[in-house]
């Protein structure tokens, strides 16, 4: 049996590990709204826990202080941040509700949602923005609801 040798790439994988956080760093992100803010980018439905969002993912809610960041009217888009011609809203359009929830440029910012693609365009815009402290938690609201020792909110939320 011959053995192939791995190829080397000369990359190191990840290439950019600051901009993924795990689950621990999600945890971190939530107890700290004033240096931090872990946000939400899903509907409000999905985010008050009167839908999940998805037919795979039973449990509904949100991560304890998290801050809602929007999206759109379902899982499968994110209008909140579009014109309708597809092109992103205004960077002063974006700002100006996440500053209303309490996320401002000059936090730690992390994105999640159900699975990642919502909170990675999100992430992205922030970083377009000139946001320096951005990443994605990409477990999202998947992995944060499959680990039955975390604490899960539901309901209204005043915004700050």
């Amino acid at each position: 049996m011959n053995e192939t040798k791995a190829v080397e790439f000369g990359e190191n994988i990840p290439a950019n590990p600051g901009l993924i956080i795990d689950m621990q760093d999600a945890r971190k992100y939530a107890k700290d709204p004033k240096d931090y803010s872990l946000v939400s980018v899903r509907t409000m439905n999905e985010y008050t826990g009167k839908t999940s969002g998805y037919d795979y993912i039973p449990t509904k809610g949100r991560i304890p202080g998290s801050k809602w960041g929007h999206a759109g009217i379902g899982s499968n888009d994110i209008n909140d941040y579009l014109n309708p011609d597809g092109t992103m809203k205004s960077p002063a359009l974006i700002e100006k509700f996440w500053r209303k929830w309490g996320i401002l440029p000059s936090q730690k910012t992390a994105f999640y949602c159900g699975t990642g693609w919502r909170a990675s365009e999100a992430m992205f815009y922030a970083y377009v923005m000139g946001w320096k402290n951005v990443s994605l938690y990409d477990g999202g609201w998947y992995e944060w609801s499959e680990d039955t020792s975390n604490p899960i909110e539901t309901g209204p939320v005043q915004h700050p």
